[in-house]
């Protein structure tokens, strides 16, 4: 995947609060169970449709004494971010991000990396 600034037209967040313009609810999106080890690296793709403009991604393995880091990229390669479980404001082994663009989320692929940045043993998580 190549690197690629941030797209501009973007917003990423960790509370939908107002500033994108929902309530934090379950939207009902399909979860993947995995499982990591420390310096493992694993991908997963979401493919998302035309006529979005709000994405939700949510990492959650649960276990706040072991650290992941979540990157996402867009369907034409582009990284919005690297994220770790403090990018929402609390430390507690769970990375949600609202993901928001006025102009329409990119349809395609999307992939998501996630990476044993510090786990004892193994970790299982859902994205």
């Amino acid at each position: 995947m190549k690197k690629a600034e941030t797209p501009s037209d973007y917003t990423v967040v960790s509370s939908p609060g107002t500033e994108i313009g929902i309530v934090d609810k379950d939207i009902g999106i399909l979860t993947v169970y995995d499982t990591i080890i420390q310096g493992e690296i694993n991908l997963h793709e979401k493919k998302v449709s035309s006529g979005l403009n709000l994405l939700v991604v949510d990492l959650n393995w649960g276990d706040s004494t072991d650290s992941l880091r979540l990157r996402i990229y867009t369907p034409s390669g582009s990284l919005l971010g690297s994220y770790y479980d403090n990018a929402d404001g609390a430390v507690n082994g769970r990375t949600r991000l609202y993901i928001k663009n006025a102009n329409g989320i990119e349809a395609g692929t999307w992939k998501y990396q996630v990476y044993g940045y510090r786990v004892a043993g193994k970790e299982g998580y859902t994205i």
